[in-house]
């Protein structure tokens, strides 16, 4: 069951019920919601059997919970989520926390503690994070004294690279990108190209893989041997610009790698040498003996 909550800017959407989305969830989370309900039907659930090492890093992403009347107390948290709190959880109630949305996590995990449930949520952070998002899954477990505590997994997912790589790739205008060769006076001659978008392809009528390639394995680039300096000033780069005789090539400087913009060049009729037809209903010119 999908049951979202929305408060503004700081929204919380939780996923409650006996599945969560795998589109989703990444693979540390598929894992530990497989294994959660695999012990639980065993009847094997327990926080060391849930919790013991296994092939994802999970005990850093970890906070574990114990339930006291209608608050939860933080007994346990990983190092990736004491390096994002702002504050010393361990050993706070949760109600205690500066937590924007700590009500509604209240809400949510007094409703997995009473029914036994998995939950998924995913909430933004309190500052823009550029496109990140954390995902957090919480795993109940009965003690035996009575008591519930929660396992609950938490992840930072960035989608800036998947929006990066895709805004690159479907570029206009046709780009490369290059780790630089450089000669030993700091010169660069040559580049590893690391990237080239779908338009740079149709430009250079490539469709190969580009590992081990290098800009001056490009036909059109043979007859490059110097790129620049690529730490220089900016004055400095446009006094020897690249140029070839089929395309402008603009230089991009990065702190570790260098782009290419190109275009192709537009041709050009020399006046002196064009032919001139004569256009509808002109008369031609008499000839004379």
């Amino acid at each position: 069951m999908r049951a979202p909550n929305r408060l503004g800017p700081m929204a919380i959407e939780v996923f409650s019920g006996t599945s969560i989305p795998r589109e989703l969830t990444t693979a540390a989370m598929e894992y530990l919601w497989v294994k959660w309900k695999t012990l639980h039907d065993t009847n094997d659930l327990n926080v060391q059997r849930l919790t013991e090492e296994s092939d994802f890093p999970l005990q850093a992403n970890m906070t574990h919970l114990i339930g006291t009347g209608d608050d939860f107390l933080y007994v346990y948290v990983g190092k990736s989520i004491r390096d994002a709190s702002q504050e010393q959880l361990a050993g706070m109630l949760l109600s205690q926390s500066t937590n924007p949305v700590r009500r509604e996590f209240l809400e949510v995990y007094r409703q997995s503690a009473s029914k036994m449930t998995p939950c998924f949520i995913r909430f933004t952070g309190n500052e823009s994070q550029s496109g990140r998002l954390w995902q957090r899954l919480v795993l109940p477990i009965k003690l035996g004294n009575g008591a519930v505590m929660l396992v609950v997994y938490s992840e930072l997912i960035s989608y800036q690279l998947e929006v990066y790589d895709h805004l690159f790739r479907t570029a206009p205008d046709a780009m490369v990108i290059a780790s630089p060769i450089s000669n030993d006076v700091g010169h660069t001659t040559d580049g590893w190209v690391l990237m080239i978008n779908d338009r740079a392809r149709q430009l250079l009528k490539f469709d190969g893989s580009i590992g081990n390639l290098r800009l001056n394995q490009f036909p059109q680039f043979a007859g490059v041997d110097l790129w620049g300096r690529l730490y220089a000033p900016k004055a400095a780069a446009a006094i020897t610009p690249v140029t070839t005789p089929d395309f402008h090539v603009e230089i991009l400087r990065f702190p570790h790698v260098f782009g290419l913009r190109i275009s192709p060049k537009v041709a050009r009729v020399d006046a002196a040498d064009a032919t001139l037809a004569p256009g509808p209903g002109a008369q031609a010119a008499p000839q004379t003996a």
